[in-house]
Protein backbone atom coordinates (compact mmCIF):
# COMPACT_ATOMS: atom_id res chain seq x y z
CA UNK A 1 0.00 0.00 0.00
CA UNK A 2 3.09 2.00 0.80
CA UNK A 3 4.56 1.61 -2.79
CA UNK A 4 1.10 2.54 -4.15
CA UNK A 5 -0.30 5.82 -2.52
CA UNK A 6 3.48 6.76 -3.69
CA UNK A 7 2.53 5.75 -7.35
CA UNK A 8 0.03 8.12 -6.81
CA UNK A 9 2.36 11.08 -7.18
CA UNK A 10 4.92 9.91 -9.43
CA UNK A 11 4.06 11.61 -12.46
CA UNK A 12 3.65 14.85 -10.98
CA UNK A 13 6.54 14.89 -8.11
CA UNK A 14 9.18 14.04 -10.65
CA UNK A 15 8.10 17.04 -12.84
CA UNK A 16 8.50 20.05 -9.45
CA UNK A 17 4.76 21.12 -10.52
CA UNK A 18 1.28 21.34 -9.27
CA UNK A 19 -0.90 21.92 -12.57
CA UNK A 20 -3.22 24.49 -12.56
CA UNK A 21 -6.85 23.47 -11.85
CA UNK A 22 -9.84 25.06 -10.29
CA UNK A 23 -9.24 25.58 -6.89
CA UNK A 24 -5.04 25.48 -6.52
CA UNK A 25 -4.01 29.12 -6.05
CA UNK A 26 -6.88 29.32 -3.24
CA UNK A 27 -5.72 26.53 -1.12
CA UNK A 28 -1.94 26.82 -2.44
CA UNK A 29 -2.68 29.94 -0.38
CA UNK A 30 -4.24 28.25 2.57
CA UNK A 31 -1.62 25.76 2.80
CA UNK A 32 1.19 28.78 2.84
CA UNK A 33 -0.95 30.78 5.54
CA UNK A 34 -0.98 27.49 7.57
CA UNK A 35 3.19 27.03 7.03
CA UNK A 36 3.71 30.71 7.84
CA UNK A 37 1.80 30.36 11.61
CA UNK A 38 2.86 27.15 12.09
CA UNK A 39 6.57 28.61 11.57
CA UNK A 40 5.49 31.19 13.86
CA UNK A 41 4.53 28.97 16.87
CA UNK A 42 0.90 28.57 16.27
CA UNK A 43 -0.97 25.11 15.07
CA UNK A 44 -4.52 26.71 14.78
CA UNK A 45 -4.52 30.25 13.36
CA UNK A 46 -7.82 31.78 13.13
CA UNK A 47 -7.55 35.05 11.14
CA UNK A 48 -5.13 34.55 8.02
CA UNK A 49 -3.21 37.85 7.22
CA UNK A 50 -0.14 36.79 4.79
CA UNK A 51 -1.45 34.94 1.35
CA UNK A 52 -5.12 36.80 1.65
CA UNK A 53 -4.17 39.89 -0.52
CA UNK A 54 -2.82 41.58 2.44
CA UNK A 55 -6.90 41.63 3.93
CA UNK A 56 -7.46 40.06 7.61
CA UNK A 57 -9.56 36.93 6.51
CA UNK A 58 -11.29 34.61 8.93
CA UNK A 59 -10.70 31.33 6.86
CA UNK A 60 -9.55 29.28 9.86
CA UNK A 61 -12.85 30.06 11.69
CA UNK A 62 -15.00 29.55 8.49
CA UNK A 63 -13.42 26.92 6.22
CA UNK A 64 -11.99 23.33 8.04
CA UNK A 65 -8.31 23.54 8.35
CA UNK A 66 -7.24 20.32 11.14
CA UNK A 67 -7.18 17.71 7.54
CA UNK A 68 -4.96 20.45 6.03
CA UNK A 69 -2.11 21.03 8.68
CA UNK A 70 -0.25 17.84 7.91
CA UNK A 71 0.23 18.88 4.70
CA UNK A 72 1.33 21.90 5.71
CA UNK A 73 3.61 20.34 8.35
CA UNK A 74 4.49 18.05 5.16
CA UNK A 75 6.41 21.05 3.22
CA UNK A 76 7.93 22.52 6.66
CA UNK A 77 9.87 19.51 6.86
CA UNK A 78 10.62 19.12 3.01
CA UNK A 79 10.83 22.67 2.97
CA UNK A 80 9.39 22.72 -0.34
CA UNK A 81 5.60 23.19 -0.88
CA UNK A 82 5.60 21.21 -4.49
CA UNK A 83 7.13 18.15 -2.81
CA UNK A 84 5.11 18.80 0.77
CA UNK A 85 1.96 18.95 -0.86
CA UNK A 86 2.53 16.02 -3.05
CA UNK A 87 3.50 14.24 0.31
CA UNK A 88 0.28 14.75 1.76
CA UNK A 89 -1.36 13.56 -0.95
CA UNK A 90 0.69 10.24 -0.95
CA UNK A 91 -0.30 10.18 3.02
CA UNK A 92 -4.24 10.81 2.53
CA UNK A 93 -4.02 8.22 -0.35
CA UNK A 94 -2.26 5.72 2.28
CA UNK A 95 -5.10 6.19 4.99
CA UNK A 96 -7.77 5.88 2.16
CA UNK A 97 -6.58 2.70 1.43
CA UNK A 98 -6.07 1.64 4.81
CA UNK A 99 -9.67 2.73 6.00
CA UNK A 100 -11.26 0.75 3.16
CA UNK A 101 -9.32 -2.35 3.66
CA UNK A 102 -10.28 -2.46 7.01
CA UNK A 103 -13.59 -1.92 6.12
CA UNK A 104 -14.08 -4.39 3.44
CA UNK A 105 -12.24 -7.08 5.89
CA UNK A 106 -14.57 -6.31 8.71
CA UNK A 107 -17.12 -6.56 6.19
CA UNK A 108 -16.07 -10.30 5.92
CA UNK A 109 -14.09 -9.90 2.50
CA UNK A 110 -10.59 -11.73 2.12
CA UNK A 111 -7.63 -10.12 1.69
CA UNK A 112 -7.01 -9.82 -1.70
CA UNK A 113 -11.11 -8.51 -2.06
CA UNK A 114 -10.37 -5.93 0.30
CA UNK A 115 -7.04 -5.35 -1.08
CA UNK A 116 -8.93 -4.56 -4.67
CA UNK A 117 -11.41 -2.49 -3.28
CA UNK A 118 -8.80 -0.12 -1.37
CA UNK A 119 -7.23 0.66 -4.68
CA UNK A 120 -10.79 0.89 -6.29
CA UNK A 121 -11.61 3.87 -4.25
CA UNK A 122 -8.53 5.58 -3.78
CA UNK A 123 -7.46 4.98 -7.47
CA UNK A 124 -10.83 6.08 -8.71
CA UNK A 125 -11.09 8.88 -11.61
CA UNK A 126 -13.54 11.10 -9.38
CA UNK A 127 -10.98 11.10 -6.07
CA UNK A 128 -8.00 11.85 -9.22
CA UNK A 129 -10.48 15.01 -10.84
CA UNK A 130 -10.55 16.25 -6.94
CA UNK A 131 -6.98 15.82 -6.57
CA UNK A 132 -5.52 17.75 -9.56
CA UNK A 133 -8.28 18.63 -12.11
CA UNK A 134 -9.98 20.55 -9.26
CA UNK A 135 -7.25 20.86 -6.93
CA UNK A 136 -10.61 20.60 -4.18
CA UNK A 137 -8.53 19.77 -1.62
CA UNK A 138 -11.59 19.87 0.80
CA UNK A 139 -13.73 17.35 -0.95
CA UNK A 140 -10.62 15.24 -1.69
CA UNK A 141 -9.52 15.48 2.03
CA UNK A 142 -13.09 14.41 3.13
CA UNK A 143 -12.90 11.40 0.79
CA UNK A 144 -10.36 9.85 3.45
CA UNK A 145 -13.40 9.67 6.01
CA UNK A 146 -16.51 9.36 4.41
CA UNK A 147 -16.38 5.52 3.90
CA UNK A 148 -15.59 5.86 7.96
CA UNK A 149 -19.23 7.33 8.49
CA UNK A 150 -21.17 5.17 5.74
CA UNK A 151 -19.73 1.77 7.50
CA UNK A 152 -20.03 3.52 11.11
CA UNK A 153 -23.85 3.74 10.77
CA UNK A 154 -23.96 0.30 9.33
CA UNK A 155 -22.57 -1.83 12.20
CA UNK A 156 -24.12 0.65 14.34
CA UNK A 157 -27.41 -0.45 13.29
CA UNK A 158 -26.51 -4.01 13.07
CA UNK A 159 -24.32 -4.48 15.93
CA UNK A 160 -24.82 -2.14 18.68
CA UNK A 161 -20.78 -1.59 18.43
CA UNK A 162 -18.46 0.79 16.48
CA UNK A 163 -19.93 4.54 17.95
CA UNK A 164 -16.10 5.47 16.94
CA UNK A 165 -16.43 4.76 12.99
CA UNK A 166 -19.59 6.95 12.68
CA UNK A 167 -18.63 9.44 15.54
CA UNK A 168 -14.50 10.08 14.04
CA UNK A 169 -15.96 9.39 10.15
CA UNK A 170 -18.74 12.38 9.87
CA UNK A 171 -16.46 14.74 12.21
CA UNK A 172 -13.66 14.37 10.19
CA UNK A 173 -15.46 14.51 7.17
CA UNK A 174 -16.24 17.44 8.60
CA UNK A 175 -13.17 19.22 9.26
CA UNK A 176 -12.06 18.69 6.28
CA UNK A 177 -15.26 20.07 4.20
CA UNK A 178 -18.20 21.43 5.03
CA UNK A 179 -20.55 20.59 2.01
CA UNK A 180 -18.87 16.58 2.13
CA UNK A 181 -20.38 16.53 5.69
CA UNK A 182 -23.97 17.98 4.41
CA UNK A 183 -24.08 15.38 2.11
CA UNK A 184 -22.77 12.62 4.07
CA UNK A 185 -25.51 13.61 6.94
CA UNK A 186 -28.38 13.43 4.01
CA UNK A 187 -26.74 10.50 2.95
CA UNK A 188 -26.54 8.80 5.76
CA UNK A 189 -29.97 10.10 6.83
CA UNK A 190 -31.48 8.25 3.80
CA UNK A 191 -29.27 5.08 5.20
CA UNK A 192 -30.45 5.32 8.53
CA UNK A 193 -34.51 4.81 7.39
CA UNK A 194 -32.98 2.08 4.74
CA UNK A 195 -31.59 -0.07 8.05
CA UNK A 196 -34.28 0.07 10.39
CA UNK A 197 -36.05 -3.36 9.46
CA UNK A 198 -32.80 -4.96 9.99
CA UNK A 199 -31.59 -3.28 13.52
CA UNK A 200 -30.70 -6.00 15.93
CA UNK A 201 -30.85 -4.34 19.03
CA UNK A 202 -32.93 -1.20 19.70
CA UNK A 203 -31.10 -0.49 22.98
CA UNK A 204 -28.12 -1.08 21.97
CA UNK A 205 -28.05 0.60 18.27
CA UNK A 206 -30.16 3.98 19.91
CA UNK A 207 -27.08 3.95 22.67
CA UNK A 208 -23.93 3.21 20.11
CA UNK A 209 -26.08 6.10 17.69
CA UNK A 210 -26.24 8.51 20.85
CA UNK A 211 -22.45 7.96 21.83
CA UNK A 212 -21.18 9.14 18.31
CA UNK A 213 -23.89 11.73 17.99
CA UNK A 214 -22.25 12.82 21.29
CA UNK A 215 -18.32 11.87 20.09
CA UNK A 216 -18.96 13.98 16.85
CA UNK A 217 -20.06 17.20 18.41
CA UNK A 218 -16.97 17.16 20.92
CA UNK A 219 -14.68 15.98 18.41
CA UNK A 220 -15.83 18.86 15.75
CA UNK A 221 -16.18 21.77 18.14
CA UNK A 222 -12.89 23.19 17.44
CA UNK A 223 -14.52 24.23 13.78
CA UNK A 224 -18.46 24.23 15.13
CA UNK A 225 -17.84 26.63 18.02
CA UNK A 226 -15.63 29.75 16.62
CA UNK A 227 -17.86 29.02 13.28
CA UNK A 228 -21.30 29.49 14.97
CA UNK A 229 -19.66 32.42 16.97
CA UNK A 230 -19.45 34.32 14.03
CA UNK A 231 -22.67 33.25 12.57
CA UNK A 232 -24.40 34.64 16.16
CA UNK A 233 -22.46 37.74 15.37
CA UNK A 234 -23.40 38.66 12.33
CA UNK A 235 -25.18 37.73 8.99
CA UNK A 236 -22.99 36.44 6.08
CA UNK A 237 -24.16 35.48 1.85
CA UNK A 238 -24.50 32.07 1.01
CA UNK A 239 -20.52 31.92 -0.50
CA UNK A 240 -20.26 31.67 -4.30
CA UNK A 241 -24.16 30.98 -4.58
CA UNK A 242 -25.05 28.72 -7.93
CA UNK A 243 -28.02 27.87 -9.64
CA UNK A 244 -28.06 23.86 -9.34
CA UNK A 245 -30.08 23.94 -12.45
CA UNK A 246 -27.06 24.85 -14.55
CA UNK A 247 -24.39 23.31 -12.65
CA UNK A 248 -24.97 19.99 -12.90
CA UNK A 249 -23.98 17.23 -15.17
CA UNK A 250 -25.58 15.95 -18.54
CA UNK A 251 -25.86 12.43 -18.52
CA UNK A 252 -24.36 12.26 -21.91
CA UNK A 253 -21.57 13.91 -20.68
CA UNK A 254 -21.47 12.26 -17.58
CA UNK A 255 -21.31 9.02 -19.67
CA UNK A 256 -18.86 10.33 -21.76
CA UNK A 257 -16.62 11.66 -19.35
CA UNK A 258 -16.74 8.40 -17.57
CA UNK A 259 -16.06 6.07 -20.60
CA UNK A 260 -13.26 8.43 -21.84
CA UNK A 261 -11.74 8.50 -18.11
CA UNK A 262 -11.78 12.38 -18.69
CA UNK A 263 -10.45 14.56 -16.21
CA UNK A 264 -10.45 17.86 -18.10
CA UNK A 265 -13.82 18.27 -19.26
CA UNK A 266 -16.21 17.94 -22.21
CA UNK A 267 -16.62 20.44 -24.69
CA UNK A 268 -19.82 21.36 -24.04
CA UNK A 269 -18.72 23.03 -21.09
CA UNK A 270 -20.60 21.28 -18.31
CA UNK A 271 -18.72 20.39 -14.71
CA UNK A 272 -16.37 17.49 -15.24
CA UNK A 273 -18.22 14.93 -13.43
CA UNK A 274 -16.93 11.81 -13.50
CA UNK A 275 -16.61 8.15 -12.57
CA UNK A 276 -14.47 6.62 -14.39
CA UNK A 277 -13.94 3.62 -16.99
CA UNK A 278 -13.36 1.40 -14.40
CA UNK A 279 -16.06 2.02 -12.02
CA UNK A 280 -18.23 2.74 -15.03
CA UNK A 281 -18.04 -1.09 -16.37
CA UNK A 282 -17.87 -2.13 -12.78
CA UNK A 283 -21.44 -0.66 -12.53
CA UNK A 284 -23.23 -1.92 -15.92
CA UNK A 285 -21.54 -5.64 -14.83
CA UNK A 286 -23.39 -4.75 -11.91
CA UNK A 287 -26.50 -4.51 -13.68
CA UNK A 288 -26.34 -7.12 -15.62
CA UNK A 289 -25.26 -9.90 -12.94
CA UNK A 290 -27.80 -7.91 -10.29
CA UNK A 291 -30.02 -10.97 -9.64
CA UNK A 292 -26.76 -13.13 -8.61
CA UNK A 293 -26.16 -10.68 -6.40
CA UNK A 294 -27.49 -11.12 -2.15
CA UNK A 295 -29.21 -8.34 -0.92
CA UNK A 296 -26.62 -6.16 0.31
CA UNK A 297 -24.90 -5.85 -2.60
CA UNK A 298 -28.07 -4.96 -4.46
CA UNK A 299 -28.68 -2.31 -2.21
CA UNK A 300 -25.23 -1.23 -2.40
CA UNK A 301 -25.76 -1.36 -6.58
CA UNK A 302 -28.80 0.54 -6.45
CA UNK A 303 -27.48 3.18 -4.26
CA UNK A 304 -24.70 3.20 -6.09
CA UNK A 305 -26.51 3.91 -10.15
CA UNK A 306 -29.29 5.97 -8.52
CA UNK A 307 -26.57 8.47 -7.20
CA UNK A 308 -25.15 8.30 -10.24
CA UNK A 309 -28.45 9.24 -11.95
CA UNK A 310 -28.91 12.14 -9.03
CA UNK A 311 -25.96 13.72 -10.13
CA UNK A 312 -27.50 14.61 -13.89
CA UNK A 313 -30.04 16.48 -15.17
CA UNK A 314 -32.43 13.72 -15.13
CA UNK A 315 -32.94 14.75 -10.99
CA UNK A 316 -35.06 18.30 -11.23
CA UNK A 317 -32.17 20.41 -9.24
CA UNK A 318 -34.16 23.74 -9.55
CA UNK A 319 -36.29 22.25 -6.69
CA UNK A 320 -33.24 22.01 -4.29
CA UNK A 321 -32.62 25.88 -4.78
CA UNK A 322 -35.16 26.11 -2.28
CA UNK A 323 -33.87 23.82 0.29
CA UNK A 324 -30.84 23.49 1.84
CA UNK A 325 -29.09 21.86 -0.34
CA UNK A 326 -28.21 24.60 -2.42
CA UNK A 327 -25.61 25.55 -0.88
CA UNK A 328 -23.77 22.44 -2.57
CA UNK A 329 -22.74 24.11 -5.76
CA UNK A 330 -22.54 21.46 -8.11
CA UNK A 331 -24.01 18.76 -7.86
CA UNK A 332 -21.38 15.95 -9.20
CA UNK A 333 -20.54 15.93 -5.22
CA UNK A 334 -22.53 13.34 -4.92
CA UNK A 335 -20.50 11.33 -7.17
CA UNK A 336 -18.43 10.50 -3.95
CA UNK A 337 -20.46 8.52 -3.00
CA UNK A 338 -21.25 6.65 -6.33
CA UNK A 339 -17.72 6.30 -6.40
CA UNK A 340 -17.55 4.57 -3.16
CA UNK A 341 -20.61 2.41 -3.41
CA UNK A 342 -19.02 1.03 -6.99
CA UNK A 343 -15.81 -0.04 -5.33
CA UNK A 344 -17.57 -2.86 -3.12
CA UNK A 345 -19.19 -3.37 -6.17
CA UNK A 346 -15.68 -4.15 -8.16
CA UNK A 347 -14.90 -5.95 -4.82
CA UNK A 348 -18.16 -8.42 -5.45
CA UNK A 349 -17.04 -8.47 -9.35
CA UNK A 350 -13.28 -9.49 -8.37
CA UNK A 351 -13.85 -12.54 -5.97
CA UNK A 352 -16.40 -13.74 -8.26
CA UNK A 353 -13.77 -14.14 -11.29
CA UNK A 354 -11.35 -14.92 -8.29
CA UNK A 355 -12.96 -18.40 -6.92
CA UNK A 356 -13.56 -18.90 -10.85
CA UNK A 357 -10.18 -17.96 -12.25
CA UNK A 358 -7.55 -19.08 -9.33
CA UNK A 359 -6.71 -22.57 -8.61
CA UNK A 360 -2.90 -22.37 -6.92
CA UNK A 361 -0.85 -19.45 -5.51
CA UNK A 362 0.61 -18.47 -8.44
CA UNK A 363 -2.67 -18.22 -10.14
CA UNK A 364 -3.89 -15.68 -7.31
CA UNK A 365 -0.72 -13.64 -7.81
CA UNK A 366 -1.26 -13.30 -11.03
CA UNK A 367 -4.81 -12.45 -11.29
CA UNK A 368 -4.48 -9.65 -8.18
CA UNK A 369 -1.08 -8.70 -9.78
CA UNK A 370 -3.85 -8.30 -13.51
CA UNK A 371 -6.33 -6.49 -11.36
CA UNK A 372 -4.51 -3.89 -9.84
CA UNK A 373 -2.91 -2.90 -13.23
CA UNK A 374 -6.86 -2.77 -14.89
CA UNK A 375 -7.25 0.04 -12.04
CA UNK A 376 -4.29 1.71 -12.08
CA UNK A 377 -3.63 1.38 -15.99
CA UNK A 378 -6.97 3.85 -16.96
CA UNK A 379 -5.75 5.78 -13.80
CA UNK A 380 -2.48 6.51 -15.29
CA UNK A 381 -3.70 7.53 -18.70
CA UNK A 382 -5.96 9.84 -17.39
CA UNK A 383 -3.42 11.44 -15.42
CA UNK A 384 -0.80 11.62 -17.92
CA UNK A 385 -3.60 13.22 -20.61
CA UNK A 386 -4.31 15.84 -18.08
CA UNK A 387 -0.74 16.66 -17.76
CA UNK A 388 -0.16 16.89 -21.38
CA UNK A 389 -3.52 19.29 -21.43
CA UNK A 390 -1.91 21.56 -18.66
CA UNK A 391 1.71 21.54 -19.27
CA UNK A 392 1.38 25.33 -20.40
CA UNK A 393 -1.00 26.56 -18.20
CA UNK A 394 0.16 29.33 -15.20
CA UNK A 395 1.18 26.33 -13.19
CA UNK A 396 2.29 26.45 -9.50
CA UNK A 397 5.92 25.91 -8.73
CA UNK A 398 8.38 26.65 -5.78
CA UNK A 399 8.88 30.66 -6.95
CA UNK A 400 5.01 31.22 -7.80
CA UNK A 401 3.26 33.14 -4.94
CA UNK A 402 -0.86 33.88 -5.32
CA UNK A 403 -0.33 36.27 -2.04
CA UNK A 404 -1.40 39.19 -4.36
CA UNK A 405 -2.53 40.12 -7.72
CA UNK A 406 -6.31 41.11 -9.04
CA UNK A 407 -7.32 37.53 -9.28
CA UNK A 408 -9.82 37.09 -7.13
CA UNK A 409 -10.60 33.30 -7.25
CA UNK A 410 -6.88 33.20 -5.90
CA UNK A 411 -8.99 34.47 -2.52
CA UNK A 412 -12.52 34.05 -2.50
CA UNK A 413 -12.92 37.27 0.55
CA UNK A 414 -16.19 37.65 -0.76
CA UNK A 415 -17.25 34.38 0.69
CA UNK A 416 -16.69 35.12 4.03
CA UNK A 417 -17.10 38.73 4.34
CA UNK A 418 -19.93 39.78 6.61
CA UNK A 419 -22.85 41.06 4.61
CA UNK A 420 -23.14 44.73 5.43
CA UNK A 421 -19.81 45.13 4.57
CA UNK A 422 -20.57 43.80 0.89
CA UNK A 423 -21.34 47.44 -0.21
CA UNK A 424 -17.30 48.31 0.47
CA UNK A 425 -16.28 45.23 -0.83
CA UNK A 426 -13.93 47.35 -3.50
CA UNK A 427 -12.79 49.60 -0.98
CA UNK A 428 -11.66 45.99 0.80
CA UNK A 429 -10.03 44.66 -2.00
CA UNK A 430 -8.00 47.20 -3.46
CA UNK A 431 -7.19 47.78 0.16
CA UNK A 432 -8.21 51.51 0.34
CA UNK A 433 -9.30 53.25 3.67
CA UNK A 434 -11.08 55.87 3.88
CA UNK A 435 -9.47 58.43 6.18
CA UNK A 436 -11.78 61.63 6.91
CA UNK A 437 -13.99 61.34 4.06
CA UNK A 438 -11.40 60.83 1.80
CA UNK A 439 -10.09 57.70 -0.33
CA UNK A 440 -5.96 56.74 0.59
CA UNK A 441 -4.17 53.88 -0.81
CA UNK A 442 -2.37 51.75 1.53
CA UNK A 443 1.03 50.25 1.04
CA UNK A 444 2.40 49.67 4.49
CA UNK A 445 0.65 46.33 5.61
CA UNK A 446 2.61 43.64 6.99
CA UNK A 447 0.92 40.65 7.83
CA UNK A 448 1.23 38.44 11.67
CA UNK A 449 -0.05 35.50 12.80
CA UNK A 450 -4.30 36.33 13.82
CA UNK A 451 -3.30 40.39 13.19
CA UNK A 452 -2.60 42.80 10.73
CA UNK A 453 -0.53 46.07 11.44
CA UNK A 454 -1.13 49.33 9.04
CA UNK A 455 1.85 51.64 9.58
CA UNK A 456 1.08 54.67 6.84
CA UNK A 457 1.31 57.57 8.08
CA UNK A 458 -1.80 58.90 6.16
CA UNK A 459 -3.83 57.17 8.86
CA UNK A 460 -2.56 58.86 11.83
CA UNK A 461 -3.75 61.63 13.87
CA UNK A 462 -6.95 61.34 11.87
CA UNK A 463 -10.75 61.88 12.87
CA UNK A 464 -12.07 58.99 11.21
CA UNK A 465 -10.65 56.05 9.64
CA UNK A 466 -12.58 53.18 7.96
CA UNK A 467 -10.03 50.35 7.08
CA UNK A 468 -9.91 47.64 4.42
CA UNK A 469 -10.70 45.15 6.96
CA UNK A 470 -14.15 44.09 8.47
CA UNK A 471 -15.79 43.47 11.81
CA UNK A 472 -15.60 40.01 13.34
CA UNK A 473 -16.65 38.62 16.69
CA UNK A 474 -13.19 39.06 18.63
CA UNK A 475 -11.44 41.53 16.88
CA UNK A 476 -9.52 44.30 19.01
CA UNK A 477 -7.82 47.27 17.53
CA UNK A 478 -4.80 48.67 19.08
CA UNK A 479 -2.46 51.51 18.62
CA UNK A 480 0.71 52.88 20.68
CA UNK A 481 -0.33 50.01 23.11
CA UNK A 482 -3.76 51.25 23.78
CA UNK A 483 -6.95 49.75 22.40
CA UNK A 484 -9.13 51.67 20.46
CA UNK A 485 -13.12 51.55 20.29
CA UNK A 486 -14.40 50.49 16.79
CA UNK A 487 -17.67 50.19 15.32
CA UNK A 488 -19.72 46.59 15.38
CA UNK A 489 -20.41 45.51 12.01
CA UNK A 490 -19.20 46.78 8.70
CA UNK A 491 -15.61 47.89 7.57
CA UNK A 492 -13.59 48.60 10.95
CA UNK A 493 -14.35 52.42 11.71
CA UNK A 494 -11.83 53.78 14.57
CA UNK A 495 -11.71 57.57 15.51
CA UNK A 496 -8.73 60.03 17.15
CA UNK A 497 -6.22 57.97 15.98
CA UNK A 498 -2.82 58.58 16.80
CA UNK A 499 0.92 58.41 15.88
CA UNK A 500 1.80 55.01 15.44
CA UNK A 501 1.41 51.56 13.77
CA UNK A 502 -2.19 50.28 13.79
CA UNK A 503 -2.67 46.42 15.07
CA UNK A 504 -6.42 44.92 13.87
CA UNK A 505 -6.01 41.50 16.01
CA UNK A 506 -8.03 38.71 16.91
CA UNK A 507 -7.92 37.62 19.77
CA UNK A 508 -9.29 33.97 20.43
CA UNK A 509 -12.29 33.84 22.92
CA UNK A 510 -12.60 31.75 25.95
CA UNK A 511 -15.00 29.73 23.48
CA UNK A 512 -12.27 29.41 21.06
CA UNK A 513 -9.64 28.39 23.35
CA UNK A 514 -11.79 26.00 25.27
CA UNK A 515 -13.54 23.84 22.18
CA UNK A 516 -9.71 23.47 20.97
CA UNK A 517 -9.12 21.38 24.25
CA UNK A 518 -11.83 19.93 24.44
CA UNK A 519 -11.47 18.69 20.49
CA UNK A 520 -8.05 17.41 21.35
CA UNK A 521 -8.63 15.23 24.44
CA UNK A 522 -11.95 13.94 22.70
CA UNK A 523 -9.13 12.74 19.71
CA UNK A 524 -6.49 11.20 22.65
CA UNK A 525 -9.82 9.52 24.16
CA UNK A 526 -11.01 8.09 21.38
CA UNK A 527 -7.86 6.88 20.33
CA UNK A 528 -6.94 5.63 23.72
CA UNK A 529 -10.67 3.64 23.79
CA UNK A 530 -10.22 2.15 20.60
CA UNK A 531 -7.27 0.16 21.01
CA UNK A 532 -8.08 -1.17 24.55
CA UNK A 533 -11.84 -2.21 22.83
CA UNK A 534 -10.00 -3.65 19.33
CA UNK A 535 -12.28 -1.32 17.59
CA UNK A 536 -9.73 -0.95 14.78
CA UNK A 537 -9.29 -5.27 14.50
CA UNK A 538 -10.04 -6.29 10.89
CA UNK A 539 -11.53 -9.70 12.25
CA UNK A 540 -15.14 -9.61 11.89
CA UNK A 541 -17.44 -12.39 10.80
CA UNK A 542 -18.95 -12.17 7.50
CA UNK A 543 -22.60 -13.42 9.03
CA UNK A 544 -22.83 -10.92 11.65
CA UNK A 545 -23.62 -8.39 8.59
CA UNK A 546 -25.30 -10.54 6.20
CA UNK A 547 -28.35 -8.81 5.16
CA UNK A 548 -30.89 -11.13 2.85
CA UNK A 549 -29.72 -13.85 1.37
Amino acid sequence: MLALSFLFIIPCLKTHTIYNADDMPYHINRIQELVYSLRHGNWYPYMYTNQFKEVPYPLGIFYPQITLIPIAVLCIIFNNYVIGIYAGFSLYTFISMIIMYVIARRLGKREATAFIISIVYTFSTYRLLDAYSRFALGEFLAMTFVPMAIYGLYIVMKDGKGWQWLGMGLSFTLLSHVLSALLCVLFLTIEFILLLPYCGNWKQSARSLIIAIISFLLSSIIFIAPFLEQEVYQRFRQPSPLDLATTNSILSDLISNSLNNNIIGPSTGTRPGTIGIVLFVVMIWGMINVRKSNLMNKYILYAGVLTFILATNIFPWSIMMHTPLKVIQFPFRILVFTTLLLSFTAGQMFEIFYNVITSNKISRVTFVGASIIIVVFPWYSSFKSYQHAKANDANFTENVSYAKGTWATNWYLDQYTPAKAMDKYQQLFYLKAKVDNKTVQLRKITGKVNEMEYRDTSLMNKKTVTLPASVYKNVQIWQSKKRLSHNKNGLVTIHNTKVGTIKYKYVPSNVDNISRYISILTWLGVIFWSCITGTVDVRWKRKEFKIGN
